[in-house]
């Protein structure tokens, strides 16, 4: 969080208002926040603000300068609390909504008219990265996202794998975009269970790829879902959080049948199921061969005074 729709509804309201700016001055104090092999973001002064897009959960910022000199790529991530704040005013304050106000703000761009465009980020998982767009293609490594795909394109890369179908989802560098909330909405809209192993998921690719279009959408729409520290442009709240089907409902009855909504963990994640809509898989067991075989030595415990032969 935030994921696809919340970016791309900063990314339609940045799109607004940046093209045809000129960068005058340029910031981040944490420096941690910097991807390795960024430029620093002082290098931006002087460019021009070209245009604003969304690659998977990444806002793209594209910078020229005179004729000739190329473009320059500034890529904003914003992790799991990250915002960007919008100021006609670089003296202005932080808006109460602001996430947790001056403590957080990292990184700040003002324009040559005085507005300014301000980062923050409570828990810096977000990151920052500056360079020409190949070594962005570099840095970013992650897949298209489920507007860019087809459904033999999704059934391709669930195939032969044998991990939940949620995890698959999850993989940035299978199919970006998606996070937690909306693949757990995507797969209750195509009644397929998340511990659902993506060899037998590829099977459904087409329902699960449209269910995740129309859950995007939707979410796109309501500017995006807000749970805690999400936040518009104008430090405004997204609105899909008042329709989520499962997402956050533990115990509360699924809209489409009445079952309680469960919560469980997949892939280390906090996962919300409806177990009448979506029929856990029957997974067979692992054979003791099996388990001896996958099990490595160097991992098991070692017995009092072991010492290793030379």
């Amino acid at each position: 969080m935030p994921e696809l729709p919340e970016v791309e509804t900063v990314v339609r309201e940045l799109r607004a208002l940046l093209p045809g700016r000129e960068i005058a001055r340029a910031s981040l104090s944490a420096r941690d926040l910097y991807r390795p092999g960024s430029r620093d973001v002082q290098s931006l002064a002087g460019a021009r603000i070209a245009g604003v897009s969304r690659r998977g959960k990444a806002i793209m910022v594209s910078c020229t300068r005179d004729a000739g000199a190329g473009t320059d790529l500034l890529v904003v991530h914003l992790g799991m609390t990250g915002s960007l704040e919008w100021a006609e005013r670089a003296a202005d304050p932080p808006r109460p909504s602001a996430a947790s106000g001056h403590s957080h703000l990292h990184a700040r761009w003002g324009f040559r008219d005085g507005s300014e465009l301000r980062y923050y980020d409570p828990r810096r998982f977000g990151f920052i990265f500056v360079g020409a767009p190949g070594d962005v293609d570099a840095t970013l490594r992650i897949g298209p996202d489920p507007f860019e795909i087809d459904a033999a394109h999704l059934a391709r890369v669930l195939a032969g794998r044998r991990a939940p179908v949620k995890a698959l989802l999850l993989d940035q560098r299978l199919v970006s975009g998606l996070g937690n909330i909306y693949v757990d909405e995507a797969l209750h809209l195509a009644r397929i269970h998340p511990l659902a192993p993506g060899e037998r998921a590829a099977a459904h690719a087409s329902a699960i790829l449209t269910a995740a279009r129309r859950v995007l959408t939707r979410a796109i729409r309501a500017r995006g879902t807000t749970l805690r520290d999400y936040r518009r442009t104008d430090g405004s709240r997204g609105g899909f959080q008042m329709r989520l089907a499962v997402y956050g409902r533990e115990g509360e009855a699924c809209r489409r049948c009445g079952a309680k909504i469960v919560r469980m963990e997949v892939a280390g994640r906090g996962t919300h199921v409806c177990p009448r809509c979506q029929r856990a898989p029957r997974l067979s067991a692992p054979s003791s061969r099996t388990r001896r075989a996958g099990r490595s030595r160097r991992a098991a415990p070692r017995r009092a005074g072991y010492t290793r032969s030379r």
